[in-house]
């Protein structure tokens, strides 16, 4: 599993004296790191206050701060917006969570070095694995945002890096054994990603094979999954009795409807007709964006028929069927289309270059006024009426950080390559290697395949690629080098 083996020495064997000046002396390099990436997201939170604003982070705010506790929203899980209402408290202060969310991801490189460093690797190399998550000026862009992405990803690693800490151990030394309570927690944590952020059905196959492969033994799976599956079960039971619609949102058509619209050729496949209505030719088709958002937000076909923001609660479940139906019949009219801009889009996540639609006004961009922020009013008089939205200097300063400095595609492309490479090879860390890195990829593989392609979409498959990669880079190396002593042997 690692470059060299090299001892660790703990920090109770140092004199009280110099204890920590002993140890940023002998990790200055992850200190450098982490107070570059504090400074710019502190830069951050001086320029944009007290932050910035999605269309989706309205919706955000009114489920978590309107009325006695949280509400239910239709549009999004519930999860981020119970964050919202407790990183809030007690005067409903977005500065402190967006103080939370860049700490937050602070917290994820810091566990990347260390999980690196108890894997036995060097401490350059932990470093430099940590880097792109605590140096991404889009990372840093989107915890300055409300909206769920950061929190989404916190938890997702922190759920992989629970279930993989036990084996986290250089080559001679023991796993530590698998218990219950740390099968029970895993699971936990993973149903609050999905509670955060739609994405369990891509991320769970990964963690489930994972246990069987390091053969933790049937209860613990039983319990991680019990643990993972039971409150996402209970939460869609609940969006069913208000919605009549048994899932994570009441809008899940909508989602499938922007993937395959841009697809979707009606010729000779038979529909109903609220489906049917839905349908384009080539010529509509080719006279607006092929993209996922559009459909969804745009003036698409959908739109004009169903106008979901005057929808009652009754309609919202009538028209998620209609969509639900009418995406579905398209994947199986048109499989080849559907894999086709699934795979389209999962490249474009490793391509440098690659810009999304809408990617000036996203959830990663960086305006350069207040006023070219979304905003809904009623929201804000309702729940922050005494919000003030600001830009200032040095807004000009983290613009250029933004567009300069942020992790290059090339280097993402690489580190799924290794991953795959070390599946192949079998290296030692292989099982960890396939829990990080095939989770980051099946992770946007997933989302490719649902909600297109977006900057923000990739960020949280980063850590998980980062932390898999460099264990499959470090396991090729080693591989090599073992190689090439055999062979001068």
């Amino acid at each position: 599993m690692a470059l060299a083996e090299r001892p660790v020495r703990s920090p109770r064997t140092l004199p009280r004296t110099g204890r920590w000046s002993q140890v940023l002396r002998e990790h200055w390099l992850i200190a450098l790191l982490v107070a570059a990436g504090a400074t710019i997201r502190l830069l951050a939170m001086l320029a944009y206050t007290p932050a910035l604003f999605f269309p989706d982070s309205w919706g955000y705010i009114d489920a978590g701060l309107s009325g006695a506790f949280v509400g239910l929203p239709s549009l999004h899980p519930v999860g981020y917006s119970l964050l919202i209402r407790l990183f809030t408290l007690p005067d409903r202060s977005l500065v402190q969570l967006i103080a939370v969310q860049h700490l937050a991801i602070i917290g994820v490189g810091i566990a990347i070095y260390l999980t690196l460093l108890r894997a036995r690797l060097p401490r350059w190399a932990a470093a430099a694995a940590a880097a792109p998550v605590l140096l991404d000026g889009y990372t840093v862009t989107l915890e300055q945002y409300v909206m769920s992405d950061t929190f989404f990803t916190v938890l997702l690693f922190s759920a992989a890096l629970i279930v993989a800490w036990p084996r986290m151990v250089g080559s001679g030394s023991a796993p530590r054994r698998f218990g219950l309570r740390r099968a029970l927690l895993a699971g936990l944590v993973l149903a609050g990603a999905a509670l955060d952020r739609e994405a369990m059905p891509f991320v769970f196959p990964i963690f489930f094979v994972y246990l069987i492969w390091i053969r933790v033994g049937w209860r613990a799976i039983v319990a991680f999954t019990l643990a993972a599956a039971l409150p996402l079960v209970a939460y869609s039971a609940m969006i069913d009795a208000r919605y009549h619609v048994f899932g994570m949102t009441a809008t899940s058509g909508w989602t499938l409807y922007g993937r395959v619209a841009g697809f979707a050729s009606c010729q000779g496949v038979k529909l109903g007709a609220p489906e049917r209505a839905l349908c384009e030719t080539p010529a509509q088709r080719a006279s607006h964006p092929d993209a996922p958002d559009w459909y969804i937000w745009g003036p698409s076909p959908a739109n004009r028929i169903f106008h979901p923001d005057t929808q009652s609660i009754a309609q919202v479940a009538a028209t998620n069927r209609v969509l639900e139906s009418f995406a579905k019949t398209m994947i199986l009219a048109h499989p080849l289309g559907f894999v086709n801009v699934t795979l389209e889009d999962f490249v474009h996540y490793l391509t440098p270059g690659a810009t999304p639609y809408g990617n000036a006004v996203s959830a990663t961009s960086l305006p350069r006024s207040a006023h070219l922020e979304a905003r809904d009013r009623a929201v804000q008089r309702a729940d922050l009426p005494g919000l003030r939205i600001r830009v200032r200097s040095p807004a000009g300063v983290v613009r250029a950080y933004r567009r300069l400095v942020h992790v290059p595609r090339v280097l993402l492309g690489l580190l799924a390559l290794a991953t795959l490479a070390a599946l192949a090879a079998r290296v030692p860390a292989r099982r960890e290697i396939f829990l990080f890195g095939g989770g980051a990829l099946l992770l946007l593989l997933g989302t490719a395949a649902t909600g297109g392609f977006g900057i923000r979409y990739l960020l949280p498959a980063v850590p998980l690629l980062a932390l898999g990669g460099a264990l499959a880079l470090a396991g090729l190396l080693r591989r090599s080098s073992a190689s090439a002593a055999s062979g001068s042997s």
